[in-house]
């Protein structure tokens, strides 16, 4: 798919809708917008790239580095008691955008299938979860600094 279709380059850019929860240092973090659980949030590099296995390594380490850092906030600031971070990487892995990206989804009890009763988002929904999430960019900003991979 060339960059100029991808509807997460066009989120990137900011000519599409999303619920954006952090921007900078070459990576956007906006919730699903067919969520699996409260609070799923996609992390993409700001650079196109299909997937993990094309993205370079300081690219992939940024992405996974503000995954990890979005799973901590949900563990240790908004009480979830357990987080799936993943990503897809083709299309007989379950990848349905080829943009890469990785999947934070915080798990509030025992899902009925792993990708629970997804949904489409509501304004009400990311309202109180951009809420829940206003700290996550320092702490984000803080993992990746740690390594020297600021960009911006």
């Amino acid at each position: 798919m060339a960059e100029v279709e991808c509807i997460f380059c066009r989120i990137v850019r900011g000519e599409a809708e999303a619920y954006t929860v952090y921007k900078g240092n070459g990576v956007t973090v906006f919730l699903d917008r067919y969520p699996a659980s409260k609070g799923h949030v996609l992390v993409v590099p700001d650079e196109h790239y299909e997937s993990v296995h094309t993205a370079p390594p300081r690219v992939a380490a940024k992405v996974w580095l503000a995954a990890s850092a979005i799973a901590r906030y949900y563990r240790e600031k908004a009480g979830a008691p357990a987080v799936n971070v993943l990503t897809n990487s083709g299309r007989y892995a379950g990848q349905i955008i080829f943009h890469f990206h990785v999947h934070v989804i915080p798990r509030w009890g025992p899902p009925r299938s792993f990708w629970g009763d997804r949904h489409e988002i509501t304004p009400r929904e990311a309202k109180e979860v951009l809420e829940m999430l206003q700290g996550v960019g320092k702490l984000v900003e803080t993992y990746l600094s740690e390594l020297g991979l600021r960009v911006d």
